[in-house]
């Protein structure tokens, strides 16, 4: 339920919410992806500065997360804020006794920042819409319809600022971002993969080519594909290319992505997933000897071993799985102080010791010498 007709809400001139990354400009993602490789240099020379001292994050989530959780909480401490987790189920929300905008309203009221994990993009939007503080997606996973296909938009974008992080430490020698070829192989149908979803829609816009292996069934749509290309049109240029044979462009590939497609687990069977993808669209020992040997492997995590990707692979000398991972702290630290640095608080000294003094003579007893 969004807000009643009339009520607005007022937001600082400097709010910004990560939730779809096109609604980021070019040079808005450059100086993002540059503030997070500061913050992991700074990290790794040993220093740690309180950006954001006292500042809270509300985490809201209704599914389970690892790396999205840690990454967030870990990254608060470290920039001397704090991070709350909310678990759906004991909010509120959702009980019937209050709607998702009340929510949001509430705590974005008591919190100077949200960050959302929801099954609806528009749970998260609606967030957005009623919140006064910035809102950053954590990601929307869509339920799936019966023939394994997304039935909404979804997104992920704090993992693709992460996955961009390690494309720049791992890019070829010589190469900048913007000439590098990155193959996804798997489900590339609509609101499918979130991750995905948010690569074709910002990695041409980047420069970046991108490659969609799979079976032409599960290829984005017409309309989708027209889209990213136009915007790319606007920005980086970089090419959009489906195929259904990955070893024709491997030779080309400098990054090899996949995520999950365990579809006996949305009324698809096993038998029927490796009928469909396994083994022409999984990452495997015969595809990677026809990849250039500078190329790197590249998958979100959870994963299943053997399924999208083979054991050799997975733990391989071309694996970038685990620093993936772990550039999940870097992607939030550097995202957080990026959307919530401008809208710190910054007051002199002069005007915190003048409230300083009102507080404490406000509460410090008064000791009489008499009685009268």
């Amino acid at each position: 339920m969004a807000m009643k007709e009339g009520a607005k809400v007022m937001k600082h001139e400097h709010y910004m919410d990560m939730n779809r990354l096109s609604d980021w400009s070019v040079d808005q993602i450059n100086e993002l992806l540059d503030v997070c490789l500061l913050m992991k240099e700074m990290e790794e020379k040993g220093v740690r500065l309180p950006l954001l001292k006292n500042i809270s994050l509300a985490m809201m989530f209704d599914q389970q997360s690892t790396r999205t959780r840690v990454s967030f909480e870990t990254a608060m401490e470290q920039l001397g804020g704090h991070a709350m987790f909310l678990d759906g189920s004991s909010l509120h929300a959702g009980s019937g006794q209050e709607d998702i905008a009340e929510t949001a309203a509430i705590i974005s009221s008591m919190a100077d920042a949200i960050m959302i994990r929801s099954l609806s993009q528009r749970v998260i939007d609606e967030v957005v819409a009623n919140s006064t503080v910035p809102v950053i997606s954590g990601m929307s996973c869509a339920e799936f319809q019966s023939d394994g296909f997304g039935s909404q938009e979804q997104h992920h974008p704090t993992q693709v600022i992460a996955d961009l992080i390690t494309m720049i430490e791992r890019k070829p020698k010589g190469k900048k971002l913007s000439d590098c070829t990155f193959m996804w192989l798997g489900d590339g149908a609509d609101g499918f993969d979130c991750v995905f979803m948010d690569h074709l829609s910002l990695f041409p816009r980047l420069g970046i080519r991108v490659i969609c292996a799979a079976p032409k069934k599960y290829w984005p749509s017409d309309e989708l594909l027209a889209k990213c290309r136009a915007q790319a049109a606007e920005d980086g240029n970089g090419e959009i290319i489906c195929t259904e044979d990955p070893y024709e462009y491997a030779p080309e590939t400098d990054f090899f992505y996949t995520g999950v497609v365990n579809y006996h687990k949305m009324g698809v069977s096993e038998e029927e997933a490796f009928k469909v993808f396994y083994p022409k669209f999984q990452i495997n020992e015969e595809l990677m000897a026809r990849a250039p040997k500078h190329a790197w492997v590249l998958h979100y995590l959870p994963g299943n071993r053997n399924w999208e990707m083979t054991d050799a692979v997975w733990d391989g000398p071309q694996s970038a799985l685990l620093p993936l991972g772990e550039n999940r702290l870097y992607a939030q630290r550097g995202i957080l102080v990026y959307i919530l640095w401008p809208l710190r608080r910054n007051t002199s000294e002069y005007l915190e010791n003048y409230y300083r003094g009102k507080v404490e003579d406000l509460l410090t007893p008064r000791i009489r010498n008499y009685d009268f």
